[in-house]
């Protein structure tokens, strides 16, 4: 069965003084402003699986993008290629960061424009 999380709903527990079990933590999510014209932009965050076994992050949505993807760009001949991915494994007790470094992202499609400060709600999902 397969589990949703908000980031909305991490940070509201992050404040929670109760015990609560997050498989899934998602640490220091961000997304770039769209400048105007561009309809694209890019996710990164780190992923932290708190659980016993691998968990993989098989989709994302939000209501302020006509469509996410999750990508990884890879460098073939010096030149940067995106491509779309259709999970990703978050191994048991470890983490998989979306970053420069690794090449993963989350590409956000449509929707309207993203400004600084705003909190956009994204809803992850694993298998």
């Amino acid at each position: 069965m397969g589990k949703t999380i908000r980031f909305v709903l991490l940070l509201l527990l992050a404040g929670c003084t109760e015990k609560h079990t997050i498989d899934i933590e998602v640490v220091d999510p961000w997304i770039a402003e769209i400048p105007p014209m561009i309809s694209v932009t890019a996710a990164l965050m780190t992923l932290r699986n708190h659980s016993g076994s691998t968990k993989y992050l098989v989709a994302a949505s939000s209501p302020d993008a006509d469509r996410i993807e999750i990508h990884r760009t890879f460098i073939v001949n010096d030149l940067a290629r995106m491509q779309q991915q259709t999970e990703v494994e978050i191994p048991a007790g470890g983490s998989l960061s979306f970053n420069s470094s690794s090449g993963y992202h989350l590409m956000f499609y449509g929707g309207g424009q993203i400004q600084a400060g705003q909190r956009i709600p994204v809803t992850l999902s694993f298998r």
